[in-house]
């Protein structure tokens, strides 16, 4: 009697003391625009670059469009440069679509003589 009793209160404790976390987020698209009363020169590399990127587990989850808009980042970052010209990107992915690998291509360039527009 005192085992099935000792049982039943460890069991009620167990159970009245789970916790459950459940959480949820969304993304709301905003309509931004953006103009400038400047121009400036692009100062294009003739050498193409080719980078590749391997997303972490993170990355991995935000899906294929940010998974490419970091690798875009890092091979701007690793080459100093503000924009890729005739970017190309190719996506190396497994069954479930869970991205492995991203090729970025294209040409480095930077922008330069900044003037005001007439």
């Amino acid at each position: 009697m005192k085992k099935t009793l000792l049982a039943f209160v460890c069991v009620a404790l167990c159970c009245s003391c789970s916790v459950f976390r459940k959480s949820s987020s969304g993304v709301l698209d905003v309509q931004t625009s953006m103009s400038s009363v400047n121009t400036a020169e692009l100062d294009v590399s003739p050498t193409k670059i080719y980078f590749n990127y391997l997303p972490t587990k993170q990355d991995c989850k935000t899906g294929l469009k940010n998974v490419i808009n970091n690798a875009v980042t890092d091979a701007l970052k690793e080459h100093r440069a503000d924009v890729l010209v005739g970017m190309q990107w190719d996506a190396l992915t497994k069954k479930h679509g869970k991205v492995r690998k991203v090729t970025v291509s294209g040409y480095p360039a930077k922008y330069k003589n900044f003037k005001p527009a007439n």
